[in-house]
């Protein structure tokens, strides 16, 4: 597993520093960054890192639609609609607030990083290096520090490279949660899975799971893309081995780049 390192290269850091320059992005920022104590860090991750470095490595990136932040400095339980009751938000699922600032078209979602899921699991300091290293994913597995202007990753951007959803934490709470994950991941981006990936996929998933799963897609997503995602499931159960899985996957990408 990679270690976590200093993201230096301008290549990625330019286009991370010019997007939270954005007017609307700052703005939005700081907002918040006034309201919270003076302590307070807010630590950005997920999907809009991930899909500015697609977009340097490949083009063609998910569109974003939400800014992932985690606050540091706040104790367990702080009541992030505190900060942003005069806006537009709604609760989360895990313990967080997606705020909707009415000068972006973006979200953002707010949570308390000691109450991140996988801290408390394993029961760590709420800290950079912790929430680096209990992301799901490689090619999520980077942190930018707002304060500091640092890209802190762990792999992330060797893994969105090759194109690979592959764990970067070990520590796995709710079963059905890293499935919703998995799947939508891959659907999201087209990238491979890695064996482990494929082998808790086809391995560790019994049918109360998968049931739960298609009804957790069709809450979140609708019918339609629903059932497009779990055929990605589907599909993969077809192969017999990893081996098998890679090969008609190298193949099927082989014939793209002749198109």
């Amino acid at each position: 597993m990679s270690s976590a390192n200093v993201l230096t290269d301008p290549n990625f850091v330019q286009p991370v520093e010019q997007f939270f320059q954005r007017a609307d992005i700052r703005g939005a920022l700081n907002l918040l960054r006034d309201r919270l104590p003076p302590s307070a860090r807010m630590l950005i991750v997920g999907g809009v890192l991930r899909n500015l470095f697609i977009d340097v490595l490949h083009g063609n990136a998910p569109l974003t639609r939400d800014v992932d932040i985690f606050i540091q400095g706040l104790d367990s339980g702080f009541p992030l609609d505190s900060l942003v009751r005069d806006q537009q938000i709604e609760q989360t699922d895990l313990k967080g607030v997606r705020w909707y600032p009415q000068a972006s078209d973006l979200a953002f979602d707010l949570g308390v990083l000691a109450d991140f899921i996988v801290i408390q699991h394993g029961h760590l300091e709420p800290n950079p290096e912790n929430l680096l290293a209990g992301i799901d994913f490689t090619m999520n597995a980077v942190v930018y520090d707002s304060h500091r202007q640092r890209l802190l990753e762990k792999g992330c951007t060797a893994a969105i490279r090759d194109r690979l959803i592959d764990f970067n934490s070990r520590i796995i709470p709710y079963k059905l949660l890293m499935a919703y994950r998995i799947l939508l991941m891959g659907y999201k981006t087209g990238f491979i899975f890695s064996e482990p990936v494929f082998l808790y996929m086809r391995n560790r998933l019994e049918l109360e799971t998968l049931t739960k799963l298609k009804k957790l897609f069709v809450a979140k997503v609708g019918k339609f893309k629903a059932a497009i995602i779990m055929e990605l499931y589907t599909r993969l159960c077809r192969f017999h081995s990893y081996e098998d899985y890679r090969a008609a996957h190298d193949s099927y990408v082989g014939d793209k780049k002749k198109v």
